[in-house]
């Protein structure tokens, strides 16, 4: 379960335009694997907000499944993301 936040501080819709998943900067590991940074996302929307995540480009059909290949780092996202209850 997630902490409250003050009212005034949470947002009805949130837009996230993150690196590409399989982009090799340090910090960009942080946008997909931090519990901490997830959690904050889901703190900052209140009760009926929406959460909006651009997470690199579309798989192609040949491609190896998310956990499998490059993109790694969105399938933790969205599991992560599925485990702090987003919907």
């Amino acid at each position: 379960e997630h902490d409250e936040t003050d009212a005034q501080d949470q947002f009805d819709v949130l837009i996230m335009d993150c690196l590409d998943p399989n982009d090799d900067h340090p910090f960009a590991k942080v946008l997909y694997t931090d519990d901490g940074y997830v959690t904050s996302l889901y703190d900052a929307l209140t009760e009926d907000g929406i959460l909006v995540v651009q997470v690199g480009e579309a798989s192609e059909i040949d491609d190896p499944a998310d956990e499998n290949g490059s993109f790694e780092n969105r399938s933790t996202m969205i599991k992560m993301l599925d485990a702090i209850g987003f919907k």
